[in-house]
């Protein structure tokens, strides 16, 4: 039998304790606060303003024009995209996510904002192939991943693991299910290079800014792979906190 060292096993129950406390306000809900993120603000039914000051939101809501898309690949439950659908009237976001679970939380903070009609929810991972694969759920939600690795970071666990829609953004964008985006976020908890390997002829044909999340290598992407393949289609990566801001050359 293994123990945690107590820092370990603290943090292990204030995680387990908050997430509790979450999906209980989320199934009730209970209470959506206001969340600020610079000027733009939005409702949420999470407990406090997760990634609300992430770098990499930061630079999308200083690019975001009106009339824009976004896809927002690993959308949780929903800080970029609802802080990009609240940042202009004419923005619309497609928001990617997975788990089931987390995508009925998504979609409630969609529903107490009024976005729904600017707010497209797929459930759904972005990889590079169109077919399924093999999601594991965490027991903190928001590190479910396609990789057990990552699922288990934290002092987690994989509590379950289910078969999930996998598609290419190449051929969602091709099939007309999702309009050519003008922002791409990727935050997919390892598995980054596989969305941009199924994003190549976006990548090419649209020139979408990218925002790109890097996690650590436990058995997840390669990030020398997922530089030199964003460089080979002509982006400069612009090293922020926690990722890339990757801008197209021309």
């Amino acid at each position: 039998m293994s123990f945690l060292h107590p820092l370990s096993a603290f943090r292990h129950l204030s995680f387990t304790f908050h997430y509790a406390l979450v999906r209980a306000n989320y199934q009730r809900r209970l209470l959506a606060t206001k969340k600020h993120v610079g000027q733009t603000s939005f409702r949420s039914y999470e407990l406090y303003n997760r990634h609300g000051n992430d770098v990499l939101l930061e630079a999308l809501l200083l690019y975001l024009r009106d009339g824009d898309v976004v896809v927002d690949v690993g959308a949780n439950t929903g800080t970029y995209t609802l802080a990009a659908a609240a940042k202009a009237p004419n923005v619309e976001v497609v928001a990617m996510e997975p788990n089931g679970d987390v995508a009925a939380q998504l979609r409630a903070n969609v529903e107490v904002n009024g976005f729904e009609d600017r707010i497209d929810v797929l459930e759904c991972g972005l990889g590079d192939s169109d077919g399924t694969s093999r999601f594991h759920v965490s027991s903190y939600d928001e590190l479910g991943s396609f990789s057990p690795d990552h699922a288990s970071a934290w002092t987690a666990r994989v509590v379950d693991t289910e078969e999930v829609p996998m598609r290419r953004l190449d051929s969602l964008v091709a099939d007309g299910e999702v309009p050519p985006p003008d922002h791409l976020k990727i935050d997919v908890e390892g598995f980054g290079l596989n969305v941009l390997s199924g994003s190549e002829s976006v990548l090419e044909a649209h020139r979408p800014n990218v925002y790109f999340e890097v996690h650590d290598t436990r058995g997840g992407h390669d990030e020398s792979a997922a530089k030199e393949l964003l460089r080979d289609h002509g982006y400069d990566l612009i090293p922020v906190r926690d990722g890339w801001v990757c801008e197209p050359t021309d």
